[in-house]
């Protein structure tokens, strides 16, 4: 049986009665809030690691040798290959300051020289050295290509809460309509903390398809319609719009148990897969 027929079999399984749906969350905001959390802390760490020696090294053109500057320890290890973090330890003669650790990342050989401190001559107190003025346009594009990534993930993530958003006032919408089951296809489903998964799936649009995603409780499922699960059953208002993907429990509607009895039947019959459709 075509998804279609499976629909058309399932047209008037619901009662005629206005009904009330209670969505399920889309994007659950205190996840939501520790993601951007973490994304723009990392952000912000990651400029206040890397960003004021790489600003200092900018500034120093007229760097030369510092023959009162000790390089105490100079050591590099590569990550994933191409990646090299450096950190070199600089002790003024002299001096009662603490030592100063200068990090470099960049994507490249760090070579096998020794070490040198350099200090500009227009301003003493900045201090570098030969390796982070050789490695100073790597280390520019690696610290730009990482700032890209981080702003790709927030707003990623923003997108997604836009979407989930969109999608909520959506299936709140369909409060009252005519409800139509309808066959959608399952794209994914990622677990989410704590207990949860999160359901992605395509539906027909008219012509265009389009994209919903749900969160559930991790125990909980759609309502598949065939043995693969890659089908499962989403409820559509008569205003047409998006499909609300429909939980094996039916806890999104507002129905008496006899009627949630009547639906499960109407599914055996028009599934033909199953001996038992309802909660698990």
């Amino acid at each position: 049986m075509t998804m279609r027929q499976i629909a058309a079999d399932l047209a008037d399984a619901l009662p005629r009665r206005p009904i009330a749906v209670r969505p399920p969350q889309t994007v659950g905001p205190v996840a939501l809030l520790g993601v951007l959390a973490l994304l723009i802390g990392a952000l912000a760490g990651l400029l206040w690691w890397l960003g004021s020696d790489l600003v200092r090294d900018w500034r120093m053109g007229d760097a030369a040798a510092a023959s009162d500057v000790r390089v105490e320890e100079a050591r590099c290890r590569s990550r994933f290959i191409v990646l090299q973090f450096c950190n070199v330890t600089l002790t003024e003669d002299g001096t009662a300051a603490a030592k100063r650790t200068l990090w470099y990342v960049f994507i490249g050989d760090a070579g096998s020289e020794r070490v040198a401190s350099l200090r500009s001559r227009s301003d003493p107190a900045l201090l570098s050295t030969d390796l982070g003025q050789e490695k100073l346009l790597s280390r520019s594009a690696t610290l730009a290509l990482a700032i890209a990534l981080l702003a790709l993930c927030i707003g990623a993530a923003l997108r997604v809460a836009q979407q989930g958003y969109h999608n909520l006032r959506a299936f709140r919408g369909l409060s009252g309509q005519r409800l139509t089951p309808v066959v959608v296809e399952i794209e994914r489903h990622n677990y989410l903390p704590p207990r949860r998964r999160l359901w992605a799936y395509l539906y027909d649009g008219g012509g265009t398809h389009g994209r919903a995603f749900i969160e559930l409780p991790a125990r909980d499922r759609p309502l598949f319609t065939d043995a693969t699960e890659k089908h499962a059953l989403a409820l559509r208002g008569a205003a047409g719009g998006t499909p609300l993907l429909l939980d094996a429990k039916l806890t999104c509607l507002d129905l008496t148990e006899a009627e949630k009895a009547a639906f499960y039947a109407r599914c055996r019959k028009a599934l033909g897969l199953r001996d038992e459709v309802g909660p698990a």
